[in-house]
């Protein structure tokens, strides 16, 4: 009974809320490496979301095999042979439009560059399915390896605030043994925190950059605040020593440096960011009353309650 009551839902939204320094680290840390990944293997994240959403439905169509088959493999080492034995259903464009958030020209010209790319194809009756090439293929798997390894932490991280004894390695296994279950799970979480920030932000791009100090910032809170655990002067502290310069987030995501300058600056203006005018480095800016709709406590608690969802599948799944 104790058990159940730990990963409740509602008892996994209020270890995220009290425990928000210590455990969202490791989530934006996952976050920025899926992103960059999704920015480096198809060239911009609004393409690369529009495979997210294909690739989501894609494991929707395996995992509904359990419906006839209760013992059916939904394995990462069977993954490509499911994937070659489902019917991926055809998806209008205004449907994909509306799941990502992206102007409906914007996704037909998108999906028209990703079929070109041989990330999606395009079948009878104009029917789209996600069919990465062969080369992509061969390095799918590492590329997932290394994702499972990121999402673990980041429920292995819950796990020991709630006092739950699974080893990380015991997370892994299970996400790989059930892999398309929890990747139809992880990859609709992904939709939806990404359009959530498109609406607000209406660049992606902006997005990954954003992470990017974020992170510099909580990675720095978190170790002013290690012997304070009530975070009593938590308002006391400032992100200014957490800076990261233009070069650096650039070479972390792939993203032109002008680019990131330019997106930055952007930040800036919006009284997100910080700019020290004498080492050219950016910082988040943590007073509360500014303007900065990352610290907003409304936008805050959506996030924590769609992380919320999704974590307590994964450690349901693992506690069974």
């Amino acid at each position: 009974m104790e058990k159940l009551k730990k990963i409740d839902k509602k008892n996994i939204h209020k270890n995220l809320t009290e425990n928000f320094i210590k455990l969202m680290p490791s989530f934006y840390e996952m976050e920025s490496s899926f992103l960059t990944g999704i920015y480096k293997r198809y060239g911009d994240l609004e393409g690369g979301n529009i495979v997210i959403f294909f690739a989501r439905d894609c494991h929707l169509e395996i995992l509904r095999k359990r419906e006839s088959d209760l013992d059916f493999d939904l394995s990462l080492d069977k993954f490509w042979k499911n994937h070659k034995d489902i019917y991926q259903t055809k998806k209008k464009i205004i449907l994909v439009s509306k799941e990502t958030g992206l102007p409906k020209e914007t996704t037909r010209r998108k999906i028209i560059d990703l079929i070109k790319k041989k990330h999606i194809k395009k079948a009878e009756k104009n029917r789209l399915f996600w069919e990465p090439d062969a080369d992509l293929k061969e390095t799918y798997i590492k590329i997932i390896d290394e994702e499972i390894n990121s999402l673990s932490k980041f429920i292995f991280e819950q796990t020991k605030t709630l006092y739950l004894n699974l080893p990380l390695g015991k997370i892994e296994r299970e996400i790989k043994n059930n892999y398309s279950f929890y990747w139809y799970h992880f990859l609709n979480i992904q939709l939806t925190y990404i359009k959530f920030w498109h609406d607000k932000l209406r660049d992606l791009e902006m997005l990954l950059i954003g992470l990017q100090v974020v992170i510099q910032a909580l990675n720095h809170l978190k170790r002013k605040t290690s012997h304070d655990p009530n975070n009593n002067q938590l308002k006391n502290i400032s992100a200014k020593e957490a800076n990261i310069s233009a070069t650096s987030i650039s070479d972390i995501t792939g993203i032109p440096r002008a680019t990131c300058i330019r997106k930055l600056d952007r930040f800036v203006k919006m009284k997100i960011l910080e700019k020290d005018e004498k080492n050219r480095r950016y910082f988040l800016l943590l007073n509360q009353n500014n303007l900065n709709p990352m610290l907003d406590p409304i936008w805050l608690k959506q996030k924590i309650s769609l992380l919320a969802d999704f974590s307590s599948v994964v450690i349901k799944g693992l506690t069974r």
